[in-house]
Parts: structure tokens; C-alpha cells; sequence
């Protein structure tokens, strides 16, 4: 497997954006759809971010048990009913967090502080928007669907454009003859 680098910054947050939007619909199907959702996210970084076949498997596998751990903690959250922004909130900061590990170990590198602070923050920034969809429900401006679609495409395309940008992009610029 060979990384994508010769992919720019707009065409990473599209891909990941159309990913996402591809994704939301894998929920929809009845039973292993919410174990599903979270394989195309997985694939696509393992595509654009792992230079090896068995690394890439490993990071697909991660980052669907960082979405469940995520999705997870999102309905443990709402039990405890804080309100649906926390909620969101610390859910997108887990899966933000948890993916950026999840290709930082699957590339046997250490993380950059920074990339882990971007990775967090984007995520939970990113998870208000489900906010928004779960409160709206099929009451919402535009139709529910639409919604799901419009959430996870600004989660994962965002999301996945702070990991291009510590783990694609940064990387071709150091390769010789980079530009």
C-alpha cells in the first residue's frame, strides 16, 4: 500500500467529507450497520496516511473501536442527562483524540503535541453539530437525513483534514525533492 501523497489539503477534507457522508448512511442499515460506520473513516486514512498494508489494517481496526468507545461514551453521557452539547462535545473529543493516536501508532511515530491538541479540539468542535441533529430530530430546518449527512461530513472531513495535516501533508514536504 502506498500513501497518497500527492493529494492537497482541499482534496483530503473532500474526500474525508464525502467519507463521512458515505458513512452516516452505513447506520442506517439494521444490525452490524453501527459497526460499520466507522470502516470507510478507517480505509480512507489508512489510504491517504500508511505507507504499509498491515499498518493500514491495523489502523482501520482502531479506529472503528475509537468510534465505538466514542459512541459509547456519547450514550453514557446522555444517561447521565448532561446537556446534548457536552454530550457531543466529549464524544467528538474522544473520537478527535482517539484517531489521531490510533494513525500516530499505526505509523510508529510519537504524535506531536500538537497534532493531539488540533486532533481533540477539531473533534470536539466537530461533535456539536450532532447536537443540533439529535435535539431537531425530524423537527429540524431541514430533513433529518440531510442532517445526519451534514454531521458527519463536517466531523470526519474536518477531522480528517487535521490528520492530513499532521500525518500527510507534513510528511511529503520532508520527503527529498518535496516542494
Amino acid at each position: 500500500m502506498q500513501s497518497q501523497r500527492g493529494i492537497s489539503w482541499v482534496q483530503a477534507a473532500l474526500l474525508f467529507s464525502v467519507c463521512g457522508m458515505v458513512s452516516s448512511q452505513l447506520g442506517n442499515l439494521e444490525g452490524w450497520g453501527a459497526y460499520l460506520l466507522p470502516i470507510p473513516f478507517g480505509i480512507l486514512a489508512a489510504w491517504l496516511l500508511v505507507g504499509r498494508v498491515g499498518a493500514g489494517f491495523a489502523l482501520v481496526v482502531l479506529d472503528a473501536l475509537v468510534w465505538q468507545l466514542a459512541y459509547r461514551a456519547a450514550m453514557a453521557l446522555d444517561e447521565a442527562k448532561l446537556p446534548g452539547g457536552v454530550v457531543f462535545c466529549l464524544a467528538g473529543l474522544i473520537g478527535g483524540l482517539g484517531v489521531t493516536l490510533a494513525t500516530a501508532l499505526s505509523k510508529r511515530q510519537a504524535p506531536p503535541m500538537s497534532s493531539l491538541v488540533v486532533g481533540a479540539l477539531t473533534g470536539a468542535i466537530c461533535g456539536l453539530p450532532f447536537a443540533w441533529w439529535f435535539g431537531a430530530g425530524n423537527q429540524g430546518p431541514i430533513p433529518e437525513w440531510a442532517l445526519n449527512l451534514l454531521c458527519y461530513g463536517i466531523w470526519q472531513g474536518a477531522v480528517g483534514l487535521s490528520l492530513w495535516r499532521s500525518f500527510g501533508e507534513s510528511q511529503a514536504q520532508k520527503l527529498p525533492g518535496a516542494a
